[in-house]
């Protein structure tokens, strides 16, 4: 069957009226299509960036943490100002140093090494090389196995020595040492052992280390302002000070006039040094045995050490202080009659009695016990009785069978129970005697008494000259 032309027309018409909604309707299904597509395009690029940039956070912290792998070993290095160490973790690596001019060697852990030393955090920092190595090894050569020595004992036990301070040579080389390798608080700690070598043995550092110090140290140095105010002290107060200050450079004098003008408006101390052949220091006596038994090594001194002097002073071949040798046992000899030597005084000669000599010797033992003076800090330790108990030297008595001190030989004076000088210079070498006995050469009361028996010889030696100006004067009166 066949279709009207009307319903022909009809048909077209309305196709033609519905062809714009059909647009629509397909462009609409087109922009939803690509909408979708857009859509997803967006999510693939977000997601695209996010996984981008979560890829990129972990490729950071990967490398943040391969860095601070790569950076552990050295991080005490890394840090100067904040090094950071604990037992606690490990430290596999060994640094060996080969210290002094025989290249002796010394182990240390590099992670404990850097953790105190500046100078080695630097180092290791800059080298940057043998990271895979178990040990590096350093040379050291500008100081000595012994300073290392110390500075290594400080760096593990927060102290410079176990038991007694070493000399002034050594603390000098170990404050130098702890300077150039930036040992933390190393050179604080050596000068307070440097104070304290003072109090025990009252000496202060002869010139030429005085000198040394200060062309090795840096101007202002904590170091240089000790030495400074200890020599002005020691030039305010020496009968030497003419032959001090010539012996010291030019720099290093002028600076000790301003030290000393700074110290003008202070009293001067009450004890002046010894003579300048030890360098003795100003500091106050010591205080007794106590103090010095509580920095000695507790060693029993070897046998051999109490031939060193008999009990007339006697060393070898060294001349007694009244300049004989081999003077003998005085303690032991028979009566001696007092030789009649004379001396020309003004117009006539001066017989030395045994009398005058034990005049002379009195006067000794009062400028020693009296003070002010050099003597006050040389006869210290040996002024009074030793108390075992109070004095932390329980078996004492053990070792010093025949104890002696200036005081009980000041008694025996003023009881006139000196025969002649000869029994009054053998009370003076027991005392030596018996510290030599009972401390080690190493202790600092050995030191101290080595100073005191120096002195006293170099005075008794005037005994003759002494009793030929006391004659002189009561000539002229």
């Amino acid at each position: 069957m066949s279709a009207s032309p009307q319903a022909c027309q009809d048909l077209a018409r309305s196709v033609l009226e519905n062809i714009p909604e059909m647009n629509g309707a397909a462009n609409g299904t087109s922009d939803d299509v690509n909408g979708i597509d857009n859509d997803a395009k967006v999510d693939e690029t977000q997601n695209g960036n996010d996984e981008k940039a979560v890829s990129e956070h972990d490729i950071a912290a990967a490398n943040h943490s391969e860095s601070l792998k790569q950076e552990a070993p050295r991080s005490p290095a890394e840090s100067i100002d904040e090094p950071s160490f604990s037992w606690l973790r490990s430290h596999p690596l060994f640094v060996i140093l080969m210290v002094g001019t025989d290249s002796e060697p010394f182990g240390i852990q590099k992670d404990f090494l850097c953790a105190k030393s500046a100078f080695y955090r630097r180092y290791f920092r800059d080298k940057a090389a043998n990271s895979e190595s178990v040990e590096d090894v350093v040379e050291l050569r500008d100081t000595t196995a012994e300073v290392f020595g110390y500075a290594q004992h400080f760096m593990y036990t927060g102290q410079v020595y176990p038991d007694t301070p070493p000399d002034y040579e050594v603390l000098i080389g170990v404050w130098k040492l702890g300077h150039s390798l930036g040992i933390d608080g190393l050179c604080d700690a050596t000068i307070d052992a440097m104070i304290e070598y003072r109090r025990l043995t009252n000496s202060i550092p002869a010139t030429a280390l005085l000198v040394q110090v200060w062309n090795d140290t840096p101007e202002g140095s904590t170091i240089r302002k000790l030495l400074l105010n200890w020599a002005a002290e020691y030039m305010r107060a020496s009968e030497d000070r003419a032959e001090f200050a010539k012996a010291l450079p030019q720099g290093v004098l002028s600076e000790l006039v301003v030290a000393m003008s700074s110290l003008d408006a202070t009293p001067a101390p009450a004890a002046t040094p010894t003579p300048p052949v030890s360098q003795e220091g100003i500091n106050p006596a010591l205080q007794g045995w106590h103090d010095a038994v509580a920095h000695s090594d507790g060693e029993q001194v070897r046998p051999a050490k109490k031939a060193r002097y008999s009990d007339a002073g006697t060393n070898g071949s060294k001349a007694t202080p009244t300049g004989r040798k081999g003077a003998g046992r005085p303690s032991t000899a028979g009566p001696k009659t007092a030789q009649k030597r004379k001396y020309t005084v003004l117009n006539g000669d001066v017989e030395l009695t045994t009398s005058k000599k034990l005049a002379f010797c009195d006067d000794l033992l009062t400028r020693m016990l009296s003070g002010p003076g050099f003597w006050t800090r040389l006869v210290g330790p040996f002024r009074d009785p030793v108390n075992p108990e109070s004095d932390g030297v329980p078996d004492y008595f053990e070792k010093v069978p025949k104890p002696m001190d200036l005081q009980t030989m000041r008694g025996k004076m003023d009881r006139h129970e000196y025969a002649d000088e000869n029994e009054f210079l053998a009370d003076m070498n027991q005392i030596f005697n018996n510290c030599y006995t009972y401390w080690t050469k190493k202790s600092p009361m050995w030191q101290a008494c080595e100073r005191l028996q120096k002195t006293f010889e170099e005075k008794y030696s005037q005994m003759s000259k002494w009793i030929a100006k006391m004659e002189g004067q009561e000539g002229s009166n």
